[in-house]
C-alpha cells in the first residue's frame, strides 16, 4: 500500500483527502473517502511504483548514495519523479527492486 502524492475530492461528500493505494486495475484505482464513499481515481501507472521492494542489497549497495538515498524516497513515497523513471525502470529490470 502507499498513499497518492496528489489530493483528491470525494464525488460524494466533497472531503479532499489524499488516498491510500493497494492496488491498480490498469490505470485506476478503487479508494474510499474518510466518510466512507467508495470511488474509482485514475492513476497513471508511469509515475507510480506499488508494493516496492529491494531485493539485491549487494548491487543495490554499489549505487552512489545520493542514489540509494533517491530509490528508498520512490519506494517510500510511490511516486516516481520523472528525472528517476529510466533509473527506477533499470532496476527493476536488472532485479535489484521488485514490485507487485
Amino acid at each position: 500500500m502507499y498513499r497518492l502524492s496528489h489530493t483528491v475530492r470525494c464525488p460524494v461528500c466533497g472531503v479532499e483527502f489524499r488516498p491510500t493505494v493497494g492496488y491498480l486495475k490498469g490505470d485506476e484505482a478503487e479508494v474510499m473517502c474518510p466518510n466512507g464513499h467508495i470511488f474509482t481515481v485514475s492513476v497513471p501507472n508511469g509515475d507510480s511504483v506499488l508494493d516496492c521492494e529491494i531485493r539485491d542489497w549487494e548491487r543495490f549497495g554499489l549505487l552512489p548514495q545520493a542514489t540509494q538515498q533517491a530509490v528508498l524516497e520512490v519506494i517510500q513515497s510511490g511516486k516516481v519523479p520523472n528525472e528517476l523513471q529510466a533509473l527506477m525502470r533499470r532496476l527493476k529490470e536488472i532485479g535489484v527492486v521488485v514490485c507487485t
